[in-house]
């Protein structure tokens, strides 16, 4: 009898797990340090959950059913090509005014600031931050000086929302209320997400 052998899995290379780099500084993943020493795989790690993937999926159809004509809404961790070295990804970015139109199809990060970006909680372990907040602040600062317009942050733990704008204090909201978006759109999440499914 041949003696089966499985095989474990290639352990991904360490800039795979390279969730962002802002500032110069490599943003890793969360838990990536548990898939370089094969406690978990690279899928484990990276994806949603049942929350996130449903308040992206309702925020997508409320905005592509309320933003005018010309606004291209993108998803699927957006690559953000901050400066040279430097890039962050968006859970949903909104550009106005066809912007888009003058990019070619091509598969490399955009180096053009949306309109707005909208982050749901975060993939990033910010291991190099004091606090995840201390992240965010960071993210949202570069995400600003990149020349986004507004950067809302959903968090769903707390049940809160951050909405930032340059030159403007950034604010926090509760889900219950009402979020601005774009020029008069705005959202609730608490009604989204009420919505039948």
């Amino acid at each position: 009898r041949q003696r089966v052998v499985k095989k474990k899995p290639p352990r991904p290379h360490i800039e795979a797990l390279v969730y962002e780099k802002i500032n110069d500084i490599p943003i890793y993943y969360h838990e990536a340090q548990a898939v370089s020493s094969s406690q978990k795989q690279a899928e484990e790690i990276m994806g949603s959950s049942f929350l996130q993937a449903l308040l992206i999926s309702r925020i997508l159809r409320f905005l592509i059913a309320h933003l005018p004509a010309g606004c291209e809404v993108l998803t699927n961790e957006v690559g953000l090509q901050l400066q040279k070295g430097n890039w962050c990804a968006a859970d949903i970015a909104i550009y106005a005014d066809a912007r888009l139109e003058q990019i070619p199809l091509h598969n490399k990060y955009l180096n053009l600031p949306p309109n707005v970006v909208i982050e749901i909680d975060t993939k990033a372990e910010p291991a190099q931050f004091l606090t995840m907040m201390d992240y965010c602040y960071t993210k949202t600062d570069a995400l600003l000086d990149f020349g986004v317009e507004k950067i809302v942050w959903i968090f769903t733990d707390a049940r809160k929302v951050m909405i930032a704008e340059p030159h403007k204090d950034w604010i926090t909201r509760n889900w219950d209320q009402e979020i601005p978006i774009f020029e008069n759109i705005a959202l609730n999440l608490t009604a989204l997400l009420s919505e039948k499914r």
